[in-house]
């Protein structure tokens, strides 16, 4: 039946079940196809500079859904297909009850601090009317191969020693294994980069210089002179420079004059911005190009941390902002 021959010592009761077995996967398979332009959301605006992968995506979206209590008994999510360059892809689910919930409740997902664009493709097409409830179960692939369809062991057939039973539990179990550490690992991935998205800021023409200079260092206008420029003709390398601001203390502010036992500055925690080296480059590409650069880096013997600072509040001057 369709190319496929069931084995000669099979019964004539076998070989009736494996017809309807392939049947119904055929006829599976030809529902998920008829149905697949109502089960697809678009995904676009996902974040640049992360390593997504198709992996990762599906199990952020399957946690999503959790969250959203999008559920099924089984993964509400049944694929994710991600686009080159990455900056969109398509989810598949396996009803189109739970693409229309989905559609609904995971409005303003954010990924890496990026809104996601959530929306019904462009091939967005209903199902035949006879298919309206369909419900994807099972495995992503529905259809088995030729070759494992003539193995009577394959559909169940024919006899099996227990031998053969126990290798092939221990293999499987092994798949099962690899595949949870395999999960696992990508959703770790996924974590760290979400969160190092997150540490970086959202890119801008601004970026913020961590642990490059110390209060003390500024005090004086000759040696705050030569750290300026020092810095501002370092970092014109990477792209076009607009401009250099260092927050500063005045020396009163290391006079400690408090009434208090502590031998430290009171004053300088009042500064915004202390300690901090900003640079205003004209485009944000510019900007970027400076901090793989940057960041890392050493600067008299400080490790240089290097991430994006809003615009406006860069504006206003408001250079103690945390994020």
């Amino acid at each position: 039946f369709g190319g496929v021959t069931a084995p000669a010592n099979a019964t004539k009761e076998q070989k009736a079940e494996l017809m309807k077995q392939l049947l119904l996967k055929q006829a599976e398979a030809q529902s998920r196809q008829l149905t697949r332009g109502s089960r697809r959301l678009y995904v676009g605006n996902l974040p640049s500079g992360m390593p997504l992968t198709d992996v990762m995506l599906r199990d952020f979206f399957s946690n999503a859904c959790k969250q959203a209590n999008i559920e099924w008994k089984e993964d509400p999510v049944l694929d994710v297909y991600i686009q080159p360059p990455n900056k969109f892809c398509f989810v598949e689910f396996r009803s189109g009850a739970l693409t229309t919930m989905a559609l609904e409740r995971l409005k303003g997902l954010t990924l890496a601090d990026t809104t996601l664009k959530i929306a019904r493709p462009n091939d967005f097409q209903l199902p035949p009317p006879h298919l309206v409830n369909f419900v994807c179960t099972g495995p992503r692939q529905v259809i088995p191969t030729p070759a494992a369809l003539g193995n009577p062991s394959a559909m169940g057939l024919g006899q099996i020693s227990v031998a053969e039973q126990v290798a092939k539990a221990k293999a499987a179990a092994a798949i099962r294994i690899a595949e949870a550490k395999r999960r696992a690992a990508a959703a770790t991935v996924l974590v760290l980069a979400q969160a190092e998205a997150k540490k970086i800021g959202e890119p801008s023409p601004i970026l913020v210089l961590l642990n490059m200079v110390k209060p003390h260092d500024l005090i004086e206008e000759e040696e705050f002179n030569e750290i300026r420029n020092e810095i501002g003709n370092e970092c014109s390398k990477f792209g076009h420079l607009v401009d250099v601001i260092i927050p500063r203390p005045g020396e009163q502010n290391f006079d400690d004059e408090d009434d208090d036992d502590d031998d430290d500055d009171d004053d300088e925690k009042a500064i915004p911005g202390l300690g901090r080296v900003f640079l205003q480059y004209a485009t944000k590409e510019d900007a970027t190009n400076a901090r793989q650069t940057l960041h890392g880096r050493r600067f008299s013997d400080n490790l240089v941390e290097a991430r994006f600072y809003p615009v406006d509040k860069f504006e206003a001057k408001d250079y103690g902002w945390e994020g």
